[in-house]
């Protein structure tokens, strides 16, 4: 935790040194106050899908019904904030923060003395993201996205539920036990419908993140140690921005 929010602090610095060095530049060559007439904030949601590779997870659900559909395929909902967005020259400077909550469910059932037993598997993944943009300034109606950089933070929750033939149900839950830093890298387009106020944007990439160690809800007894989600892989968002000009 204590590296999650070291890297959080340094990355939002690094952003502040970069954005004020680029309006710095900007008054220099006389431009300040076209910068500051484009410059932009705003708040965005979305929806999309993540991919990812889930061994540890596949491996314990396969231990049950070896049938069962494998974990590798959320979907779910994002939202945030803009902090900015720049127009220089022509290229679209932006820094935004957003949380993703993504589910995948899988169920299976078996036959057993007296009647059916019935496993259900429901994930979540949970993730706070920050990062910088880089799109080309096309025209009023139309960004490129050229690079969409992203530090992501990390965690997931796993409820299994198991229904059998007179007797109880029985409920568990588990918890990621930290929260590890990945990386993102997309590109994608931003559609302005009445510019600038309001756009659609696509975003598709690739996500770098895993989640090794997981324990029982409230208790602290480790239930997975390593491999419980091993890997990312593409994602792609479709989002609506609602955009407030500064001036």
């Amino acid at each position: 935790m204590k590296n999650s929010f070291t890297a959080l602090f340094l990355f939002l610095f690094l952003s502040q040194s970069l954005f004020t060095k680029t309006n710095a530049q900007d008054d220099c060559f006389g431009l300040g106050s076209m910068v500051g007439g484009i410059l932009s904030s705003g708040i965005h949601g979305g929806y999309g899908f993540q991919k990812f590779s889930a061994e540890g997870l596949n491996r314990y659900t396969k231990i049950y019904n070896k049938n069962i559909d494998e974990f590798g395929f959320a979907t779910g909902f994002k939202f945030g904030i803009n902090l900015f967005q720049v127009l220089v020259d022509e290229w679209v400077i932006g820094m935004r923060l957003s949380y993703h909550i993504l589910k995948e469910e899988h169920s299976a059932t078996g036959s057993v003395a007296g009647g059916i037993v019935r496993r259900d598997y429901d994930l979540t993944l949970k993730s706070f993201q920050t990062g910088f943009s880089f799109a080309y300034y096309a025209s009023k109606h139309l960004d490129i996205k050229i690079a969409d950089l992203t530090l992501t933070f990390n965690s997931a929750d796993l409820e299994t539920r198991v229904e059998q033939p007179f007797l109880p149900t029985e409920e568990e839950e588990f918890e990621s036990v930290e929260n590890p830093i990945g990386f993102s890298a997309g590109s994608g387009f931003t559609v302005y419908i009445i510019p600038p106020y309001l756009s659609i944007e696509g975003s598709i990439g690739y996500s770098f993140f895993s989640i090794d160690r997981m324990r029982g809800f409230p208790s602290i007894e480790i239930a997975w140690d390593t491999d419980f989600i091993d890997g990312g892989g593409l994602y792609a968002f479709a989002q609506l921005n609602i955009v407030i000009p500064f001036n």
